[in-house]
């Protein structure tokens, strides 16, 4: 048994905590890096390609 931040866990159990802890760590950083590029918004402002076309 380890102590960690959860309290004494197993081995296998503070594998799993781990790999859950670094896949949030890295998903907060990937949200982060979209929402600073741009992904999320609806509105990109005049590059709609849709208003220029003709038929």
């Amino acid at each position: 048994m380890r102590h960690t931040e959860y309290g004494y866990v197993s081995p296998t159990e503070n594998h799993c905590y781990r790999d859950l802890e670094r896949w949030l760590a890295d998903k907060k950083k990937r949200e982060r890096r979209a929402k600073k590029h741009g992904v999320f918004k609806l509105h990109k402002g005049s590059d709609d390609h849709a208003k220029g076309k003709t038929l």
